[in-house]
């Protein structure tokens, strides 16, 4: 296990990020259904803080993933997970994206603003 990067302070909305988040582990889980690797980093780039979440699972069909952020779109019943996370995130001043999407599993990159330092 590596420790998170040195972070300056981040201006965010703490529910709101946690509701961000939940939407993604639990999408990433689901993945898995018969288990998997579910990976979590955090990194600075280009001033901003990136949170990774990767998984081992089935990826995301390709008649899907051009419209993942789209209300009902989805392999499941409901399909709101990622629209919910991108409103809670960009709500934040940050941006969510698919960065890997193909078998084995998905990578969701978010992309949070630090502070300015004073």
């Amino acid at each position: 296990m590596r420790a998170l990067p040195e972070l300056s302070e981040l201006a965010l909305d703490a529910d709101q990020l946690q509701g961000a988040l939940f939407n993604i582990l639990r999408n990433a889980i689901e993945a898995m259904p018969e288990g998997g690797t579910l990976t979590i980093a955090a990194e600075l780039r280009d001033g901003a803080c990136v949170v990774s979440i990767e998984d081992t699972g089935t990826g995301i069909p390709e008649e899907v993933r051009g419209r993942l952020f789209e209300p009902l779109i989805t392999t499941k019943l409901l399909g709101l997970g990622l629209v919910t996370a991108r409103t809670l995130i960009e709500g934040q001043g940050g941006t969510i994206a698919c960065v890997r999407h193909g078998a084995p599993g998905a990578r969701f990159e978010i992309t949070l603003p630090q502070l300015a330092a004073t």
